[in-house]
């Protein structure tokens, strides 16, 4: 269609230039939306005309970078096919508009890769001085496939997403089968996601997140949540990254009620190292929305001084989650609960962990001692110290624990020290207030140098709220009700080991005398709910009463069937 020549000649020169960029949108509006990029070279080239329909560079071929150019300048959800190869980025600078330095998404995209160990997007970080890809709030719908994202490098002061930085704005990005390896940043090396308070959502399925580095906090993945904040990693891998804080992962911002999810679930998060919470940091959550860790294991994560697997700051549900081999030189080998954060435990096990104080678990007192924990149908088994508080050191807030064992915590306080080492099992400190309901305290001890084991179990005041098994009860007293308490008897306890269930136990044997002693027909959580289920996820109780314990004896390996909720 024509445009008329007296039109034009009654405007001025910017009206001009106003007319035609309408014009030109108006007639991109009527192409069909949706086009599919085939890329066919590596290499590193812009497209030669956007205006054009065709990705082609001057060599007539179809780059990565022109693909993305011609699909930012093309309405609608376009995808672009990547065939096996290494996409390497060289042209170096950085700029919004994919000419220089990372590769910039501002519309709707679809990239496909061939699989991530064959598919390479290599930011050559060394020499753009720039990430790999950022996603723009007008890309409203993102999703990478099949493919690898590697050495990025965003350095200057408060840059985020080594890899990877998504800002959203009523968003959905989806990662599926990704690896995200070798990026380095201030903030967020591997990837950084920046929430935005209208309802954005980040999906990221079988996701490997490796090997990357910030100098400040979130070595592999940071995420900044804003309102109605969805996110979701599952079945993925966090692994051998690096930071100050937050080696693994690092949560900040709290999303209000409502629609709101964010979650980890079913993914391994290891060897990770920072100076604060290895493996993962978080500040969001509250009460009523907590971030959810689930299904999960954490494993190997090392801290040069607090949180070697999990520090929380905020309010924080872990469930059927394996914690084991981590540590911390100072506190909290596990987990390190800062004052003032709401952490909610079930059906979870905590073992070999390891620090000075609080191998298993450690409560922090600060100012106003507000930390709130509740462990419920858990086990702390195997976690070591140097100092003291093997199992849980409780420096402040108030730990409820129910139907949880506590049990082969030891103390080893080397020769030349100052501490005689106390509080094998547990470690509470005034003004710290540590509750047990239905719960088996036993086999924890001490030892100093090259001296005898010292059975020990719980050091200060330990308020009993009924029906638990405290075996060594030198180094506490007792508050609260001693109705149905068990001590100075051996629980009879098993090995700590998979005992048909997703995480670690320690099973009740034959004679036990935890074996319906609890409370009543059902043992009762924190809420005064009945506990209908041990921490296998079996039926509870088998017998009369609930046992006393994280585990309801089971005496037949053929019943289990029967006896599974």
């Amino acid at each position: 269609m024509g445009v008329s020549l007296i039109i034009l000649a009654q405007l001025s020169l910017p009206k001009i230039v106003s007319f035609w960029a309408g014009y030109a949108q108006a007639n991109r509006d009527l192409e069909t939306p949706g086009t599919t990029f085939v890329v066919n070279t590596t290499a590193d080239t812009v497209d030669a005309d956007v205006g054009m329909a065709a990705c082609a560079d001057l060599n007539g071929k179809c780059s990565l970078r022109a693909a993305i150019m011609q699909a930012n300048f093309t309405p609608g959800a376009d995808v672009i096919s990547l065939p096996a190869g290494l996409y390497q980025l060289t042209r170096a600078g950085s700029d919004d508009a994919d000419v220089l330095g990372d590769l910039d998404i501002t519309d709707n995209l679809t990239i496909q890769g061939a699989g991530s160990g064959v598919t390479i997007i290599d930011g050559n970080g060394s020499v753009t001085g720039d990430r790999v890809i950022q996603i723009f709030t007008s890309a409203a719908q993102t999703s990478l496939s099949g493919l690898t994202i590697r050495n990025g490098k965003r350095m200057q002061t408060f840059d985020e997403g080594g890899g990877l930085y998504w800002e959203g704005s009523g968003s959905h990005l989806t990662l599926t089968n990704v690896l995200i390896d070798s990026n380095i940043s201030y903030y967020g090396g591997g990837l950084y996601l920046n929430y935005s308070n209208l309802g954005d959502r980040v999906d990221l399925n079988q996701v490997v997140i490796h090997a990357n580095t910030a100098s400040a906090s979130a070595g592999g993945l940071g995420v900044s949540f804003g309102d109605l904040a969805q996110f979701q990693l599952l079945n993925s891998q966090v692994y051998s990254n690096t930071a100050y804080e937050g080696g693994g992962v690092y949560f900040q911002g709290t999303p209000s009620a409502g629609l709101t999810s964010v979650q980890i679930e079913n993914s391994q998060v290891y060897t990770n190292k920072a100076g604060l919470s290895a493996g993962f940091e978080n500040h969001s959550g509250s009460a009523a929305v907590p971030v959810i860790l689930t299904g999960s294991h954490f494993f190997n994560n090392h801290a040069d001084f607090y949180g070697g697997a999990v520090g929380n700051y905020g309010a924080l549900s872990i469930l059927s989650t394996r914690l084991d081999g981590n540590a911390a030189l100072e506190k909290g080998g596990g987990i390190y609960e800062y004052e003032g954060g709401w952490l909610n435990i079930l059906q979870t096990t905590l073992s070999a962990n390891s620090a000075k104080f609080g191998g298993g678990l450690f409560s922090e007192l600060f100012i106003h001692n507000a930390s709130k924990i509740t462990l419920t149908n858990s086990t702390l088994s195997g976690n070591t110290t140097s100092r003291d508080g093997a199992g849980i050191y409780a420096q402040g807030g108030e730990i409820k624990i129910y139907n949880t064992t506590i049990a082969n915590n030891k103390i080893s306080v080397p020769d030349g020290t100052t501490y005689n080492g106390q509080g094998g099992g547990v470690f509470i400190n005034i003004p710290a207030i540590l509750r047990v309901e239905n719960t088996l305290l036993a086999d924890n001890s001490h030892r100093y140098g090259t001296q005898a084991v010292v059975q020990d179990d719980c050091f200060g005041t330990l308020d009993l709220l009924g029906y638990d098994l405290v075996e060594t009860t030198t180094s506490c007293t007792f508050s609260g009700t001693t109705v149905g308490l068990i001590s100075g008897q051996d629980p009879k306890l098993g090995v700590l080991r998979f005992n048909d269930g997703p995480t670690q136990t320690q099973a009740l044997l034959l004679g036990s005398p935890a074996i319906d002693a609890g409370q009543g027909a059902y043992c009762m959580d924190a809420n005064g709910s009945a506990i209908t289920i041990d921490q296998r996820g079996f039926r509870r109780p088998i017998g009369v009463k609930c046992d006393i314990g994280a585990v309801e004896y089971s005496p037949y390996a053929l019943y289990t069937s029967l006896i599974r909720k």
